[in-house]
């Protein structure tokens, strides 16, 4: 069993420490450019992990979110000028364009990735909006029996109108209101 432990208070009480389940692997052997090798290693080291834990997070990311992401047209951009980009509309539209981008892209990805969209569904695209996407830094807390996330991002208080809208959008999507508040620089989400 992999351990994931959450220690401590937060202002929504204790955490609870989550238990989950290793998953098995398997060896398999490719054979890749030299110089793409080379970035590895050095990446690897930069990170201070090895070059398979690497690969098995580039591995991961691909099969968990950028097969799917790509069926929909993602389109990246630099974290500072998507803040430029958020600053730059009236926050009557930001809503606006929050809730917009997050329905159909959501539910494309859902039923890509599960064939259904649902709860379950809605949590893990919304977890891979945020890790992925770059939006966000996630964190998911089980505390006095609810699930709380926390989004933390740094794009100010456009972001926030514009990630709770989204946020917003998608819970909708399956049927569920949640509790949504934000700050500065964070969205806090309680099921």
């Amino acid at each position: 069993m992999h351990l994931c432990i959450n220690s401590g208070r937060t202002a929504f009480g204790p955490m609870q420490i989550r238990e989950e389940p290793r998953k098995k692997t398997t060896s398999a052997t490719f054979r890749i450019d030299e110089g793409i090798y080379e970035a590895m290693q050095e990446d690897a080291q930069m990170k201070k992990i090895s070059v398979n834990t690497l690969v098995n997070q580039l591995l991961y990311l691909w099969a968990d979110s950028d097969r799917f992401l790509a069926e929909v047209g993602l389109v990246r951009i630099t974290a500072p000028n998507f803040k430029k980009f958020l600053e730059g509309i009236p926050e009557d539209k930001l809503a606006e364009m929050g809730r917009s981008a997050s329905k159909d892209l959501a539910r494309s990805y859902m039923m890509a990735k599960n064939g259904n969209v649902s709860l379950p569904g809605a949590l893990q695209y919304l977890k891979g909006f945020a890790q992925h996407g770059g939006y966000a830094k996630y964190n998911e807390i089980q505390t006095d029996g609810k699930t709380v996330i926390v989004l933390m991002h740094d794009f100010g208080r456009a972001g926030s109108l514009y990630i709770s809208a989204y946020v917003e959008s998608v819970f909708e999507l399956v049927g569920s209101r949640p509790k949504i508040t934000m700050s500065e620089d964070s969205v806090v989400v309680q099921l």
